[in-house]
């Protein structure tokens, strides 16, 4: 087996796999591949004629996986076919930082893609584990620091880093994830190699300025939330595994954190210059 390694959201990776298996190329993970790690979560994977059945208590039923628990192992059954563990095609087992994923050979004729890698490593648990969270967001670098535009599909996040792009020559860091974070006292946008349709995602870390919740509307109008009102526009848009007791603990106390150290914006507004200016302005008065 031959090993890359890759660090993002404060994640720490190591993945091994047979050298034929290897993409050759892949534009989602590249940016995030570094030379060496200092204490990696290892992933193994090997391609198997079926996959190992589950010995353990079914913890959940989610649309693309099931999760079964046994001890301190977690189990996954990945990319269903048929709504059983029979009709997945991954088995991903995690245990402390030493994990082992089956692929079954009957979809895995080739090279092993980097978005099975990403399918199967389980980086919402892991980066919430590592003190941040995977946040549902466009992210934007302007002058070193980083703004997220927030809201539900198709509100406009792409449209408002579009236009601080073509209007202030912000830079678009991912158009549709980050993982946000707080590191000695300081709130922190990381880039992360999950994209949806936008297909930009890049290596980047920068201080958190602002984290701005999207509604559209016929004119203008910003307002900054505070208390629970902020924690709760953030909150919406975190990947939680809702089904893990600790995982909804620690990404609260993220959350909690960012939204006592971040100023969040709740912007009304329509798709044009009148958004930018509103959000300048606002960012001057905190």
């Amino acid at each position: 087996m031959t090993e890359r390694f890759y660090r993002f959201g404060g994640l720490e990776l190591a993945i091994h796999m047979d050298e034929q298996r290897w993409y050759e190329s892949e534009r989602s993970l590249e940016p995030f591949r570094v030379e060496t790690v200092t204490a990696p979560h290892r992933f193994y994977f090997t391609v198997v004629d079926e996959l190992e059945p589950p010995e353990s208590e079914l913890v959940t039923e989610q649309p693309d996986f099931y999760v079964y628990r046994a001890g301190d192992k977690e189990i996954r059954y990945i990319n269903l076919l048929e709504r059983s563990w029979q009709g997945a095609y991954i088995r991903a087992e995690y245990c402390g930082r030493e994990h082992h994923v089956q692929l079954k050979a009957e979809h895995y004729t080739g090279r092993i893609g980097a978005k099975t890698v990403l399918n199967s490593i389980a980086a919402e648990h892991y980066i919430a584990q590592a003190g941040g969270v995977i946040f549902h967001s466009s992210y934007i670098l302007h002058n070193g620091n980083a703004i997220l535009f927030t809201a539900p599909s198709e509100t406009g996040k792409s449209t408002q880093a579009e236009l601080w792009r073509s209007l202030r020559g912000a830079e678009i860091i991912n158009g549709d994830r980050s993982a946000v974070c707080v590191r000695d006292g300081v709130a922190l946008a990381c880039g992360v190699p999950f994209s949806g349709s936008s297909q930009i995602c890049k290596q980047c870390e920068a201080p958190l300025a602002a984290i701005v919740y999207l509604a559209q509307a016929p004119e203008t109008t910003i307002r900054q939330l505070r208390g629970y009102e902020a924690f709760f526009r953030i909150w919406e848009g975190c990947s939680v595994n809702t089904w893990d007791a600790e995982d909804m603990r620690l990404v609260s106390e993220t959350v909690q954190k960012v939204s006592a150290t971040v100023p969040v914006f709740y912007l009304a507004c329509t798709p044009d210059e009148s958004a930018v200016i509103a959000l300048e302005q606002a960012l001057e008065w905190v």
